[in-house]
């Protein structure tokens, strides 16, 4: 009877084993990995997880340029971002427990946050990224600080958030990728258990049986069989990294308990943690208003089929994991390689293993149902604002249109007809010029494998020498201890000093300006008298200047 069961369940294994895994598959798989990377650059880890079972596994490139250290199981890799999960895990942890609850107020732990606002700001505000915090590395960026140029920790962190007097917008009204919630998650989890959050998470990684999982609390710590981060700027050069923030990232791991841990999460058991725990954790959180983040995990659908992922980017360090609960399956993408796109590589290897089904491909509009007449290209020329805030200028140059957006290549848009544009890197990426209902002019922007972008015209304002003038002068921010200083140059042109350096800045309509990424708008009072500046940056927003 023994050997029989043995034998079945090696039978159950190697049938569910050749569902994705052949040697033309695992050939494709290798085809594929092997573009991104070679035996004697920067290094990648990848596995495939299905029913349970590790597929798929494969170890290319160097872990250290200087001794030639190839990357192997042991490899320990900065996974970044994809360590909020974790995070999460030991809130969920806690909460099940019985000693936090997801709805108290995060004031509850931490007193000295946030004392001006009223609205509650809830540890699911924090879990789902919807409390409102401006994130510490945009702030940083505000005061003219390079966050991984500083030697700083969570404790540094925290004094800056403590400074924060003013919200990017109200708790629970909207969601805003922060860093910032779970450098305060890590705290909370401080607070309640007594223990450093790194003496809390290691104990659950070794229950996990994890032994080679720590968050990096000490920049200088030796850690075993670590890759070193790399970017190719003329020639490969070592990503410095000096900071010691942790908790919404700094997490660093082997493939071999990355594909542990993705087992666990299939088989819904494990040793440390209750199957509702884990059950929990690759959920949406219920009696929250946003449904496409969770306990550090973004929820959407690829190709028709739901899937749960996250991805990790700091420095060098590029790691991405996609779980398809239907199809019971976990792609891991683990790198030192400055140059490798772990999402886009992640989710070609899993259209090698689920070929798309023509009917389930999930397609956008490739161009408009309809092409109208343009007369002039001049027509279209003008700053856009899209829906997430990005500014993209539309310019004319020697008769061509252009599409300028800061820190980017410019992009030469061919007429296709009439209204309808493509970019000269890529056919398939289209254009068109339209109105909106309200008669301004707006772009759309197509590509078959995304929805389409739309872009509305911000409107012309044509001001006099007075008002230009009027900008000009100091702003403080005491939240950041930030200055900027306004002076006008000609026309609409201005320079922008922030922190004592000078910046090129650009009226791009009435009381809207841009200097490089950041958006400043004018705050006025109901006098129309000037009273400041409201700065808008990646995830900062509504940042209050007062005019001095």
């Amino acid at each position: 009877m023994k050997n029989l069961m043995v034998m079945l369940t090696f039978l159950f294994i190697w049938s569910a084993q050749s569902q994705i895994l052949n040697k033309e598959i695992k050939d494709k798989l290798d085809s594929q990995i092997e573009e991104y990377v070679e035996s004697n650059s920067p290094g990648l880890a990848v596995g495939i997880v299905q029913n349970n079972v590790i597929f798929y596994e494969k170890y290319i490139g160097l872990a250290n340029l200087e001794n030639n250290t190839a990357v192997n199981k042991n490899t320990r890799f900065n996974i970044a971002s994809n360590a909020k999960q974790f995070t999460a895990l030991c809130i969920l942890k806690l909460n099940d427990e019985g000693r936090i609850k997801l709805g108290d107020d995060i004031r509850q732990y931490l007193p000295d946050l946030f004392k001006e606002i009223k609205d509650p700001i809830t540890i699911s505000n924090l879990l789902t990224h919807s409390s409102g915090i401006r994130d510490i590395y945009d702030l940083w960026a505000l005061k003219g600080q390079t966050w991984w140029q500083l030697f700083i920790d969570n404790g540094d962190a925290m004094d800056l958030i403590k400074g924060q007097k003013e919200l990017n917008f109200n708790p629970g009204e909207r969601y805003m990728y922060s860093n910032s919630n779970y450098i305060i998650l890590t705290e909370i989890v401080k607070a309640i258990s007594g223990q450093s959050f790194n003496e809390y998470a290691l104990e659950m990684f070794k229950a996990l049986g994890m032994d080679q999982t720590a968050f990096l609390t000490n920049y200088m710590a030796v850690i075993p069989d670590k890759a070193r981060p790399y970017g190719n700027w003329n020639g490969w050069k070592e990503y410095p990294v000096i900071t010691e923030t942790h908790g919404d990232g700094a997490l660093f791991t082997s493939l071999q308990d990355q594909l542990k841990w993705e087992i666990i999460i299939q088989d819904r058991s494990g040793a440390a943690l209750s199957s509702d725990i884990l059950n929990r954790s690759q959920l949406p959180i219920p009696d929250s208003n946003i449904s496409d983040y969770g306990y550090g995990l973004m929820f959407g659908e690829y190709n028709g089929m739901k899937y749960n992922y996250h991805d990790g980017n700091t420095g060098a360090y590029n790691a991405t994991f996609l779980r398809f609960p239907e199809k019971n399956t976990s792609v891991v993408v683990m790198s030192n390689n400055g140059n490798v796109p772990s999402n886009y590589l992640a989710k070609q290897l899993a259209d090698i293993c689920f070929p798309i089904e023509s009917d389930k491909a999930v397609k956008f509009p490739s161009g408009p149902e309809a092409i109208e007449e343009l007369n002039t290209i001049s027509a279209v020329i003008g700053d856009y604002k899209t829906n997430d805030g990005t500014i993209i200028k539309i310019v004319e140059k020697d008769g061509y249109l252009y599409r300028e957006i800061y820190r980017r290549d410019p992009v030469r848009l061919i007429r296709e007809s009439g209204n309808l544009f493509y970019y000269e890197t890529n056919e398939d990426l289209k254009i068109t010029f339209t109105r909106n209902e309200k008669g301004q002019r707006q772009f759309t922007i197509y590509l078959s494998s995304q929805e389409p972008n739309t872009g509305t015209v911000l409107p012309s304002f044509n001001a006099d020498q007075e008002y230009y003038a009027s900008l000009n002068g100091t702003y403080f921010n005491t939240e950041t201890d930030t200055s900027i200083e306004i002076r006008h140059l000609e026309e609409n042109k201005y320079t922008i000093i922030k922190n004592g350096r000078a910046r090129d800045g650009e009226l791009l309509t009435e009381d809207y300006l841009r200097m490089n990424s950041y958006q400043i708008g004018i705050d006025r009072d109901a006098e129309k008298n000037i009273k400041g500046l409201m700065v808008k940056n990646g995830r900062i927003d509504r940042v209050r200047f007062v005019k001095n």
